[in-house]
């Protein structure tokens, strides 16, 4: 009787590589590794194709038998899942609204009921699926399966995940212990690997003829760090990847398996024109903690509605260093990383800017070095109205740039460079 999810790990990871072979057929048309029949196998998901085509080890699986507790925990926590990112959503579509309404009536009966009933009346999906082929003992482990597979495939993917186990795979040998992957799990981009900012963000590494996807770094800021390397201005940048094998070939076609960024809005402010000298140290309430001395800025945002990953508590922190020649500042270097603190020391962090993240090492999404960009360098911003619609193009102070692409806060944003240029 299966009683946690660490008694089917193995089958999990195998059910990963599987659908990396999934994956991979739609960014690289034309080959011919999935005939048709195994497409339609797997129209409904790795879970119920491994079923389909008669998996053994799944097959074996599912004469083990789960517990009521076990059961029931994949399936709250997927439902906690998806209801919290549709809550986060700045503007729900209508089709979106419908799901969140579905998944909380959902999980209002996971607690009323027993499970075998939840089953009853919400999954009659999975008996038209199977065709009748099993018995319910085994309809009740395929459920466990599903769940629990796509609870683990969110886990692998959360941005807050710094496994690198895979990557490691990649470029042993490659990557040497200097490196930046290295030092900080991020990837350069230099004469080996070129970057691709197209939808979804991805690198190409020559060396091993392979593509890697982007973690953690929006496309709308990569675009404008490609054309500053471009221009000159950043020499070194390295980024974070999917921690997941890279796809065979340069893969330069766009694929959107779901829409990217649904219902999210990238409401940029006009936060004026301002100086390396009309900065100052300042903290807020809700809060955010901006930190300078005569070579370093930091910005970290700290908020009442805190992101928590495994019990930690996870903070943003923008950091710069800069150095003055005479009337001009140039920003020589940048990166974005999470703090991850345990709840005691968030408590002591709110009033206390000495206090460190302990619970794990910060994690950096990108970095910039040596570098000489223009600390008053302005770039164009794209924006949409809450429709989709294109609005007029403004022109936004880089920094800045940067800070809206990450802080959720913006009005803490707003409220800071405004009063910088009374």
């Amino acid at each position: 009787m299966i009683s946690s999810r660490g008694e089917i790990m193995e089958l999990l990871k195998e059910y990963t590589a599987t659908q990396h072979e999934w994956i991979y057929q739609f960014w690289m048309p034309g080959i011919e590794e999935w005939n048709a029949e195994r497409q339609v196998a797997y129209a409904n998901g790795i879970v119920l194709g491994k079923l389909r085509e008669g998996d053994a080890i799944t097959r074996q699986v599912l004469k083990q038998g789960v517990t009521d507790k076990a059961l029931y925990s994949e399936i709250s926590v997927n439902l906690e899942r998806h209801i919290k990112k549709i809550e986060e959503l700045e503007q729900p579509d209508i089709m979106q609204q419908k799901e969140l309404k579905s998944y909380k009536k959902q999980q209002d009966e996971l607690l009323t009921y027993s499970i075998d009933e939840w089953i009853r009346k919400n999954c009659g999906w999975i008996r038209e699926y199977v065709m009748g082929n099993l018995l319910y003992s085994e309809v009740r482990v395929l459920l466990y399966l599903h769940y629990s597979f796509d609870n683990y495939d969110y886990q692998r993917k959360n941005p807050f995940c710094s496994e690198l186990n895979e990557l490691e795979i990649e470029f042993k040998g490659i990557l040497n212990k200097h490196s930046q992957f290295y030092k900080y799990g991020i990837v350069p981009i230099d004469g080996e690997r070129e970057l691709i900012p197209i939808d979804p963000p991805r690198i190409y590494d020559r060396s091993i003829d392979k593509t890697f996807f982007i973690k953690n770094v929006p496309l709308i800021l990569l675009k404008k760090i490609d054309d500053m390397v471009f221009e000159g201005m950043v020499k070194d940048f390295s980024v974070r990847l999917l921690n997941e094998p890279g796809y065979i070939g340069k893969m330069e076609c766009l694929y959107l398996a779901e829409a990217l960024e649904r219902g999210k809005v990238f409401d940029f402010v006009n936060l004026g024109d301002y100086s390396i000298s009309r900065l100052y140290s300042e903290q807020y309430e809700n809060c955010m903690w901006v930190v300078i001395d005569s070579h370093n800025i930091t910005f970290e945002e700290l908020c009442d509605d805190f992101e928590t990953y495994n019990n930690m508590v996870v903070t943003q922190v923008v950091h710069l260093q800069y150095e003055k020649e005479v009337d001009n500042a140039y920003i020589t270097h940048l990166d974005h990383e999470y703090v991850f603190y345990t709840i005691d020391e968030y408590e002591v962090r709110m009033s206390d800017v000495s206090q460190k993240g302990t619970a794990k090492p910060r994690m950096k999404s990108f970095k910039i070095d040596n570098s000489r960009i223009p600390f008053d360098y302005r770039c164009k911003v794209l924006r949409k109205d809450e429709n989709g619609n294109d609005l007029p193009q403004e022109d936004e102070q880089f920094l800045c740039y940067v800070l809206e692409c990450y802080f959720k806060h913006k009005d803490l944003l707003k409220e800071y460079f405004y009063k910088v240029l009374k």
